[in-house]
């Protein structure tokens, strides 16, 4: 494993430090992102865009890397939300499970992790059970030296720290404390959240999934090798592993920096 002292230096507003892991450490998690809408209910109703999406992702996975977890859009998926009613009843209310009621369980899986997009409810962001947590259109952070450039992607890598077994912390500058702009992570809760993504299935490591594209490309079957190397091509290293990704999947390119 290749450490480097990254917190502190890594700039999410511009050129960026090397991750402090090399691309055989890295985990890669499927993410299914759900954009919620309801004809009636303007609160369920997010207005993201599927490009707002990309670069709030796009965010977030500069902000895991310092603990090589590397986030890969499953699916995105616009649903009607259900029971809309009840937003209106909790507008203001500090438990929040009631918002696992609006969202349809079809397209809930257990092989990944969810972030649901809403207009409006009580607080930024919230983890719940079933592997899904809550963001808001309308986030406000409280900015800090050093902090992210924007709030959605802060406050959906704050709850993907939960989703990772992460408490709340005092620490400003951290990831895990409330209501901030910060980002980072101490070397204990890197640990912690790497320990927890080796617990899943389903997040597996960065190498598994290059040597199966490379099995499968080398057969012939490119489309099925085209879905995994199209996982590994946006993790933020320049190593040979992640060329071949991008040479072998879509259009060649990198991606452009958000």
């Amino acid at each position: 494993m290749r450490l480097l002292a990254l917190l502190g230096t890594l700039s999410l507003g511009g050129a960026d430090a090397p991750p402090p892991f090399a691309f055989a450490d890295f985990r890669i998690l499927p993410l299914r992102v759900h954009r919620l809408q309801s004809p009636t209910e303007p609160s369920l109703r997010t207005t993201l865009s599927p490009a707002d999406i990309e670069r709030i992702l796009s965010k977030v996975n500069r902000v895991w890397a310092q603990a090589g977890l590397h986030f890969t859009l499953e699916s995105l998926v616009t649903e009607a939300a259900l029971m809309p009613e009840l937003a209106a009843v909790n507008r203001d209310a500090r438990q929040l499970d009631w918002l696992l009621k609006c969202f349809p369980a079809k397209s809930r899986r257990a092989d990944c992790l969810h972030v649901y997009y809403i207009k409006q409810f009580a607080v930024n962001g919230v983890f719940l059970r079933q592997q899904s947590m809550v963001v808001k259109d309308t986030a406000r952070l409280r900015a800090v030296e050093g902090g992210l450039d924007e709030p959605l992607p802060r406050v959906t890598s704050h709850e993907l720290g939960h989703a990772l077994g992460l408490p709340h912390r005092q620490a400003v500058t951290n990831l895990m404390a409330s209501g901030t702009t910060g980002w980072s992570l101490e070397a204990k809760e890197i640990e912690t959240a790497r320990a927890t993504a080796a617990q899943w299935p389903w997040a597996q490591p960065a190498s598994t999934l290059m040597k199966e594209a490379d099995a499968l490309f080398g057969a012939g079957k490119r489309a099925e090798a085209d879905a995994l190397y199209r996982q590994l091509r946006h993790l933020p290293l320049d190593c040979p592993e992640v060329r071949r990704a991008r040479d072998r999947s879509g259009n060649g390119t990198a991606p452009t920096p958000p």
